[in-house]
């Protein structure tokens, strides 16, 4: 049983665990179904949407603004005079009272109006990207997420089927020491050694759990726990690697991270150039249309009165003279804020540079070990089988058995861990290269 258990074709197999779990009606979901799952449930996306089309909807209506504004007025005023107290009755003509439609056009405004619908046209741009970000962060979050349940899967199978080894070679041990074969301390260490392996399957199965939870709560379902995954821990080949490697050196400097800072910095600077447009003119045309009428001339006979029907076209021009320098501390305030989004952006870059080379030098550093590992499974697989022979001969002791196994068992969970670490790095890479 040991021996058909560690042989090497064991990793490349299917997984038994989802079979049993897919009778109990369990759904098998790989990789590429749960990414799309948390996609489709995720709060985050549809935030990130909802800032989207609310930036679209903020530069329509800036462009709104540049047509004609109609308004619809009613007025009604009433000025009181005597010959102690009370405004010119020449200005105030006893009240006045309108109804009329104006329109009003923004001529000149320094600018203004432009720059924000630009500004706002970058703002569409960066949450453009900030949506493909979040997917592209969430699809890294479920891939690990599913990779460390996948990870616990296999150490679940590795350990059960060891619990199943040692409990034969256990049953073996006490037959011989039935017959004389071997002494009693063969039968107790063979004892300790399948205690010690329940102990361990029952941590791996727990540690399966929580990964479990872990993946149910990245979809965006953490009650729906009524499924496993099926999948195996290989690797890409050297040449995929190799290229992926080659991506991160020419790619790291346009990742979505490095584009949404670059909106930043843009933004910044029209926030800049904004503020200068307080120093600019602004020109408005006006117009309207409708009755208009003073106190007195509604209080004169029908035949008497002037006619209150008529319209009246106007300019206007506004320009702040001065106000104690509050322009240009407000001009200073946003160059300064844009040099810090410039740091900022700077910074970024450096430490996404710093993040590439250290990713680069630990994916082959896990390629080395993982090469290293598959030396040291095949002795590993040699060394307790030739020592099972000697025992079975009287030539080995059982505690040499048992340390045999023990180091092929740890051999072939390094190897699991070592594949998955290194499909968790390759997954780091590509997130941060995602353009």
């Amino acid at each position: 049983m040991l021996n058909n258990f560690f042989r090497p074709s064991f990793f490349p197999m299917v997984l038994l665990l989802p079979g049993c779990l897919n009778a109990l009606g369990q759904r098998a979901l790989t990789l590429e179904d749960c990414v799309k799952i948390a996609l489709q449930q995720s709060l985050t996306i549809r935030s990130a949407d909802n800032a989207f089309h609310s930036a679209q909807l903020a530069h329509q209506e800036v462009e709104r603004t540049a047509l004609p504004q109609l308004r619809v007025e009613g007025k009604a005023l009433n000025a009181p005079n005597s010959e102690h107290f009370g405004y010119d009755p020449a200005v105030t003509d006893g009240g006045q009272f309108s109804a009329q439609l104006g329109v009003q056009e923004l001529l000149y405004d320094g600018g203004a109006r432009g720059l924000r619908a630009n500004q706002l046209e970058v703002d569409i741009d960066r949450l453009h990207i900030e949506q493909r970000r979040a997917e592209r962060d969430l699809k890294h979050t479920v891939t690990v997420a599913f990779l460390d349940f996948l990870q616990a899967q296999n150490e679940v199978v590795l350990e059960r089927r060891r619990v199943e080894g040692l409990s034969d070679y256990l049953g073996i041990v006490n037959r011989l020491f039935r017959g004389g074969g071997v002494g009693y301390t063969d039968v107790l260490k063979t004892e300790v050694s399948f205690e010690n392996a329940q102990l361990t399957l029952r941590k791996v199965i727990q540690s399966s759990t929580t990964a479990k939870f872990t993946l149910a709560e990245a979809m965006g379902s953490p009650h729906d726990t009524a499924f496993t995954v099926t999948g195996a821990l290989e690797v890409p080949d050297s040449s995929s690697i190799d290229s992926l490697l080659s991506r991160t050196l020419v790619d790291s400097l346009h990742t979505l991270d490095l584009q949404v800072s670059q909106s930043m910095v843009q933004r910044t600077l029209f926030d800049v150039d904004i503020a200068r447009t307080d120093r600019l003119p602004s020109i408005s045309l006006t117009g309207d249309v409708g009755v208009l009428s003073s106190g007195d001339n509604l209080r004169l006979p029908a035949a008497q009165r002037t006619r209150a029907v008529g319209y009246s076209v106007g300019i206007s021009v506004e320009n702040l003279l001065f106000n104690w320098g509050v322009t240009d501390l407000r001009i200073q305030q946003r160059e300064l804020d844009a040099e810090n989004v410039q740091l900022t952006y700077e910074q970024q870059q450096r430490a996404l540079i710093g993040e590439v080379r250290r990713l680069r030098t630990q994916i082959a550093g896990e390629i080395d070990q993982l090469r290293s590992i598959k030396r040291t499974l095949a002795v590993a697989e040699d060394n307790y089988t030739l020592t099972k022979a000697q025992y079975a001969g009287g030539g080995a002791t059982a505690l040499e058995v048992l340390s045999a196994e023990q180091l092929l068992a740890d051999s072939r969970l390094v190897e699991i861990q070592t594949r998955a670490d290194l499909r968790r790095l390759l997954a780091k890479a590509d997130q941060l290269i995602t353009q």
